[in-house]
């Protein structure tokens, strides 16, 4: 196989640092909503249409940590509360049989991502008391490598909540709602506030429509549905994300056709992800690549759907 341009375009589709986002005044405004409001956004929309990188580009916006929780068909409501290391703390335990003493069970407690965007201060600490003994400390999950915010607030992202069943979203009706919660293994009670986060933590929630959510979960969002990029949306964000693009004439024609035409055609509608990489695409091939070259490229990029049913009639 032969090797890669050297001059190939760093990955753009499915970027998720925050560095790069083009908000909607429709977004805009939902997200000032959510922020006076102190209520979860969920967004509601196709895949690949920008709805997770939106939650880290709000925190850079914001200068506020960034948290994330990807949500599968396995996760529990408190994975996003906290969780005990039940292995740890049996192994100890055994230990402390033949006279060594067993830490205290806060040493086990492993705060979810909720809890350090609602109190960070008693996350570091597992939930002891600040005038304990020093136990095992814990250390914030980081989401985006060498982000370090100023920003007394956060930002948590949970991500593909269609993804779980129902009783997911009906576990963290009252977390996400009084923005607090007890940890019943420690006796502690995790409210908003402390000496890292006195801001209430915007939680951005998505959702691809795979599951209706419950209406009681639902009630208690602010709502936005996000729409798949349009032509002009397409080309703007392909401005942002590769801005040389701007002084070739010809490939800024070749743009605005392949935008045209993905936005027309609802079978060969692109994501934003998959329309970003075909850009690279274009501009590291440039006009190397014939034009059965780049039919091939553009049905291996986008016109996946439709492959797929061209195959399965074959077969």
């Amino acid at each position: 196989m032969a090797s890669a341009p050297q001059h190939a375009h760093p990955r753009k589709g499915d970027r998720r640092d925050g560095s790069v986002y083009s908000p909607t005044s429709e977004i805009i405004t939902a997200v000032q909503v959510a922020l006076i409001t102190g209520r979860p956004l969920l967004l509601a929309g196709p895949p690949g249409c920008g709805k997770s990188s939106l939650a880290s580009f709000v925190a850079r916006t914001l200068d506020f940590d960034y948290l994330e929780f990807v949500v599968t068909d396995e996760s529990s409501p408190q994975d996003v509360l906290w969780n005990v290391d039940v292995i740890s703390r049996l192994r100890d335990a055994q230990l402390a049989a033949g006279g060594e003493q067993l830490p205290p069970l806060s040493d086990y407690v492993d705060p979810g991502p909720l809890w350090w965007a609602l109190d960070p201060a008693s996350a570091g600490r597992r939930g002891a008391e600040e005038t304990a003994e020093a136990g095992r400390p814990c250390g914030k999950p980081v989401h985006l490598k060498g982000y370090e915010p100023q920003g007394a607030g956060a930002v948590l992202l949970i991500d593909e909540i269609d993804k779980a069943e129902s009783s997911f979203c009906n576990g963290l009706l009252v977390p996400l709602g009084s923005r607090q919660f007890y940890v019943t293994d420690i006796n502690t009670l995790v409210a908003n506030g402390g000496d890292r986060a006195p801001e209430s933590p915007l939680v951005i929630i998505t959702t691809n429509g795979e599951r209706d959510l419950p209406d009681a979960f639902v009630r208690r969002c602010v709502v936005l549905a996000v729409e798949g990029p349009n032509a002009e949306r397409l080309e703007e964000i392909v401005n942002l994300h590769f801005p040389a693009i701007a002084d070739d004439v010809v490939l800024i024609e070749r743009v605005q056709q392949l935008a045209q035409r993905f936005a027309k055609n609802d079978k060969e509608h692109a994501s934003t992800a998959e329309f970003l990489d075909l850009v690279s695409v274009l501009l590291t091939l440039g006009s190397n690549a014939d034009p059965q070259q780049w039919e091939l490229i553009e049905r291996l990029v986008v016109e996946k759907p439709s492959l797929r049913r061209d195959l399965f009639a074959a077969w």
